[in-house]
């Protein structure tokens, strides 16, 4: 009886034991994540995200806009579309929507809000969890040194925010520099429209090649073959390749989303 007694005491002893050890090893886990995730700080009270498009002539890529959109949209998430100036832009690319895509469009908040996107100098970062960049030409030419975009980028990112980015959307995060002076992407591990995959008149009339330019400036571009998908996450900084990389780089968004939003509420 009595080593009964002793074999169940310890048998108890034992079972708290690895209770404890496992609510270490879950705490340590989520301490871990959250690091990565929320950043040092958590300012962030909202949980909309913000896309923004270009407004120059060449315009955006809407494939890129509407992938992600409806993938955040339909896991519950409130988004707003910003741009350079505000208003309509010229959108590229609806050729390339599928017959389901076109017809969601035609019924979606999307179409509405790109023709009424907000004037980046009047949003207030406050409001935003993460930043969305689409692709497209025209960020090559207004995103690339665009003080507001860079205004808000900082500020989403400074509060805990998830920064992203697809195809040549990366081109506005090139001279993103946070309140320390380092650029937001020095040393992080970043992809964007390879030199491979741009055409005849991207080569003859760009600025520059956005592989070129984030090599430079992040030291760690990295890219797949032509057309393949690609999407690289450096803690909340989230860039895809191309425009087939839109989709797997909104749901690459959505999880670190997910995760935060658990965190700060």
């Amino acid at each position: 009886m009595l080593k009964r007694m002793l074999q169940q005491q310890t048998s108890m002893k034992y079972h708290a034991l690895w209770i404890m050890l496992a609510m270490s090893f879950y705490f340590i886990c989520g301490s871990v994540i959250a690091a990565q995730v929320s950043g040092a700080k958590q300012d962030i009270v909202n949980d909309k995200v913000l896309i923004v498009v270009s407004s120059d002539k060449y315009g955006y890529w809407l494939p890129e806009v509407l992938e992600p959109y409806q993938i955040l949209q339909q896991a519950g998430f409130e988004i707003d579309i910003a741009s350079p100036k505000g208003g309509e832009g010229t959108a590229r690319g609806s050729s390339r929507l599928s017959n389901k895509q076109k017809k969601w469009f035609e019924n979606s908040t999307l179409q509405n809000k790109l023709l009424q996107s907000m004037p980046l100098a009047i949003i207030d970062s406050n409001q935003y969890i993460a930043i969305y960049f689409a692709g497209g030409a025209g960020p090559m030419f207004d995103l690339v040194n665009e003080y507001d975009a860079q205004r808000v980028t900082r500020e989403i990112y400074e509060a805990g925010g998830i920064v992203s980015a697809d195809c040549h959307g990366p081109a506005a995060l090139l001279n993103v520099k946070l309140s320390n002076g380092q650029r937001l992407i020095a040393d992080k591990e970043v992809t964007g429209k390879s030199n491979i995959e741009e055409g005849r008149w991207a080569l003859s009339n760009y600025p520059f090649l956005l592989e070129d330019k984030l090599t430079e400036v992040s030291k760690k571009y990295s890219a797949k073959g032509k057309g393949k998908v690609h999407v690289v996450v450096d803690q909340r900084v989230i860039t895809g390749q191309n425009p087939a990389s839109a989709a797997p780089m909104a749901e690459a968004l959505l999880s670190q989303l997910s995760l935060l939003v658990a965190i700060i509420k």
